[in-house]
């Protein structure tokens, strides 16, 4: 299952570098602002609640007995989650500061583990992890037939494009004959295939060309026309840039549901259920809206009955339809 892995901090630095030695013609990137996520903060600052001992008691038991919930994300994906500047080996981000939110209203703590996305899906099939968190797009297929998903963060697609949009891309119909990067196994590959069967004639296709690092480096040299990933991370990327801008697809609701996914197998509907209760707690305290908010991200945030097991199909938790 392809999933976005989107554009990473330590990669924007690496970009930075990169380009500095390039000809000033060539250089669309300028030094790193101020305008990255501050992952240096101390944890106890994330916003929190105490102890719902009702809440507790839906964990399941081997939750409890093990007094963490181990959670998987690749901490590449800005500002969902991604490495912490204090501690590389510790994860920041949106994701990050929901789940100290979350388990702290469960008594237990986070255990956040490092895994790229290839094996994120199969350790949680495994057993291996709880909860994979920060890299997963929620679709209808997945929430009927193959896991638990809970929306908690609105990420609708977009293009990261030269500043003044000089191929003028504003929709996936209007790609057509330009050359996109993005990352390899990531989901956009396939919408731009079906982008490309909806609306491109033979010979002027869009072009997906897949990286596992430096697609800023291409943009900027002129190898891609833009880079595919949701808005958030494309802002960001664009403030900590500089000569490019985060353009919205007007048409992505095609195909993608716009929604980051926390996941949950199926087999463990009871914490899928805790966790949907818990972020709607949060979200009634205010709690979630302030760390999207102090992570950078107001325009992510979602309603508060879009936090729920299988929002898009209204799948019962644990259950498989057809």
């Amino acid at each position: 299952m392809a999933e976005s892995s989107s554009l990473s901090h330590s990669k924007w630095r690496h970009a930075l570098g990169v380009l500095a030695l390039a000809s000033s013609a060539a250089v669309l990137l300028s030094a790193c602002s101020g305008n990255t996520p501050d992952s240096s903060a101390p944890s106890d600052t994330t916003p929190g609640s105490a102890v719902d001992e009702e809440l507790r008691g839906t964990l399941p038991q081997s939750i409890i007995d093990a007094g963490m919930i181990t959670i998987t994300a690749s901490f590449d994906n800005p500002p969902v989650i991604y490495a912490s500047e204090a501690d590389a080996s510790k994860p920041a981000g949106v994701a990050y500061d929901l789940s100290v939110a979350l388990t702290g209203l469960f008594g237990v703590e986070p255990d956040w583990q490092n895994t790229q996305w290839p094996g994120q899906l199969p350790g949680l099939d495994a057993g291996t992890f709880d909860v994979a968190w920060g890299q997963a797009t929620v679709t209808a297929e997945r929430e009927e037939s193959l896991y638990d998903m809970i929306p908690f963060y609105l990420a609708p697609l977009s293009v990261l494009v030269p500043e003044g949009n000089p191929n003028g891309i504003t929709s996936f119909a209007s790609m057509c004959g330009v050359t996109v990067g993005g990352s390899v196994g990531a989901i956009q590959e396939y919408y731009v295939g079906l982008a490309n069967d909806a609306f491109c004639d033979d010979g002027n296709k869009i072009k997906y060309v897949s990286y596992s690092t430096s697609e800023e480096v291409a943009l900027a040299s002129g190898a891609i026309d833009a880079i595919i990933d949701t808005y958030p991370v494309n802002v960001g990327a664009a403030k900590a840039m500089g000569g490019v801008e985060a353009v919205k697809l007007s048409d992505a609701d095609k195909f993608d549901s716009g929604l980051a996914g926390i996941v949950f197998t199926k087999t463990n509907p009871a914490l899928a259920n805790a966790f949907a209760t818990g972020l709607q707690k949060l979200w009634d305290e205010g709690v979630y809206q302030q760390i999207l908010n102090d992570n950078g991200v107001p325009d992510a945030i979602l309603e508060r009955d879009q936090l729920v097991v299988n929002y898009l199909t209204g799948t019962p938790a644990g259950e498989i339809k057809g």
